[in-house]
């Protein structure tokens, strides 16, 4: 029999049974179940690979690719000429970061980390948004600062308001005792990025000023910050650098630095198989269920194909359709629910996080093509290997007890 009077057979065994209340039910109940579980396992993937981006694209805006330092903490030698030209590279920027206090006159103290920056080279390599006055400093010596969202309202500050800030210097007389240096500087800028362990800490200012507080020359500096180029490998990019840059210089990936961050991300991904495997059971017993119905309510008409010469071969292939049918209704339905959901939430940002969990305000979702081909084909394939029990049942109906079927 041809292929396309074996799709109509198929055709007309199910749409002659949704009048059949029952048999209707367990053809939805099969169906919402492969949807269901489509709809939940793309949901996860999307989450999932949404926290792992939005973690990398926020960490980048405070740390670059890759981090160059001295074990010692003292200040890091010239890098090698093949670093500094390596193809993979975008960018290499000297940073100059130091630990301090942050006070407003009469009010409350903060922890802070300062990072003397070039505020184009800083804000165009790692954006963050800007909120409130402006990113770039009147000059590269200017007593200015830009600090975070939540810095500011914790702290109560505003743009153009004076906040003091401290820090520790070694004591030129030899003690082993730090002194406290001190400076004023007015409020430039709010940024924000969502990633309240870093909006809470960092404070930006010129690397001339952060100098001049410390009392070190103009090209001091704490590291080097590296950004590589899009397309290549920034873990493997690191390992090289590492291999080529001399003692007592060390390389850190963002990973590493965020290690405990992208590890969390990547332990969340393990239950998926698992999930995929029980989602896999439920739809392969609910579409198993609903073909044996069918099965059963069909014998007769099973008996008289087979009577008119129909093969056993013709009869599994018309079930193998119909347990196909359900699947692809329940992996469309599961599909369109997930991408309608995942944009609502991308574009009006509907479910919240707290962010001191998180790290991020708002759930982050990353939708990608393998996704719905993973999920969508793994599914039809469980779907047609649970049709091989119905259709071999079918098939060895015989002819003369299924006309005696009642």
């Amino acid at each position: 029999m041809s292929f396309l009077r074996l799709i109509y057979l198929a055709h007309r065994f199910g749409t002659s049974l949704k009048k059949r209340g029952f048999i209707a039910f367990t053809r939805i109940v099969a169906i919402l179940s492969i949807a269901i579980g489509c709809m939940a396992l793309l949901l996860s993937m999307a989450i999932l690979d949404g926290f792992k981006q939005a973690l990398e694209d926020n960490a980048v805006k405070f740390t670059a690719h890759i981090r160059i330092q001295s074990f010692n903490g003292e200040i890091p030698p010239p890098l090698p000429d093949h670093v500094m030209h390596n193809p993979a590279i975008a960018s290499v920027e000297i940073a100059l970061q130091k630990e301090g206090l942050l006070r407003k006159r009469g009010g409350d103290i903060d922890g802070i980390l300062l990072k003397g920056i070039d505020d184009e080279m800083e804000f165009i390599a790692r954006p963050k948004e800007l909120r409130k006055g402006s990113i770039t400093f009147s000059t590269d010596s200017s007593r200015e600062i830009i600090i975070s969202e939540r810095l500011a309202n914790s702290m109560g500050l505003g743009i153009s308001d004076t906040a003091i800030i401290t820090s520790m210097i070694p004591d030129p007389g030899g003690s082993t005792i730090p002194l406290p240096v001190t400076m004023k500087a007015h409020i430039r800028g709010v940024y924000k990025t969502g990633m309240s362990q870093y909006d809470e800490l960092y404070v930006f200012l010129p690397r001339k000023t952060l100098s001049q507080l410390l009392g070190t020359s103009h090209d001091t500096k704490s590291h080097y910050e590296l950004m590589v180029k899009s397309g290549y490998d920034i873990n493997a990019i690191g390992e090289e650098i590492q291999e080529q840059v001399p003692y007592p210089l060390f390389v850190q990936t963002v990973y590493d630095l965020h290690a405990g961050m992208f590890h969390w991300i990547e332990l969340q991904k393990e239950p998926i198989p698992i999930v995929l495997s029980l989602i896999g059971i439920v739809a392969i017993m609910n579409i198993l269920t609903s073909l044996l119905i069918i099965v059963i309510e069909k014998t007769r008409s099973i008996g008289i194909l087979q009577s008119l010469g129909m093969k056993p071969l013709s009869i599994m292939m018309i079930f193998s359709f119909q347990g196909i049918a359900l699947g692809v209704f329940g992996i469309t339905l599961g599909c369109i629910g997930s991408f309608m959901l995942c944009t609502i939430q991308q574009k009006y940002g509907v479910i919240t996080l707290n962010a001191d969990l998180y790290f991020i305000d708002t759930l982050p979702i990353s939708m990608k093509a393998w996704h719905y081909y993973l999920v969508g084909g793994s599914a039809l394939i469980l779907s047609l290997f649970a049709t091989i029990i119905p259709a071999f049942v079918a098939s060895r109906i015989s002819p003369t007890k299924a006309m005696l079927f009642k």
